[in-house]
């Protein structure tokens, strides 16, 4: 039952990589680029201002959905490292008819 679990829990790594992961790494480096992109010539802080928030505005939301995009896999593997079952503990067995009466045999 645990190597069903470990392949379902690898499958679902490998779909969430290429869903999210692939698409996240392409949104952020275009957002990185207009947001570098948008910082012209800067004669003052009101430029600076101005051209971070134009940045932001054209790229801004680039940037901030591929990094949410990249953090699902790395959530799902922290999920599943975490939620692993615990070993289940054995019941007691206590000896019934004859071999309640019998001596433990030596060691050998």
């Amino acid at each position: 039952m645990k190597k069903d679990t470990n392949k379902t829990v690898m499958v679902i790594a490998l779909i969430s990589v290429v869903l999210c992961g692939c698409p996240g790494c392409a949104l952020l480096f275009p957002g990185f680029s207009s947001i570098t992109g948008a910082l012209g010539q800067i004669d003052s802080f009101e430029a600076l201002v101005d051209d971070l928030v134009n940045g932001f505005i054209n790229g801004g939301w680039m940037v901030c959905l591929g990094g949410l995009l990249v953090l699902v896999p790395f959530v799902l593997v922290i999920i599943a490292v975490v939620k692993r079952t615990g070993k289940e503990e054995l019941e007691d067995l206590e000896p019934t008819g004859v071999s309640k009466d019998d001596p433990i045999p030596p060691p050998s």
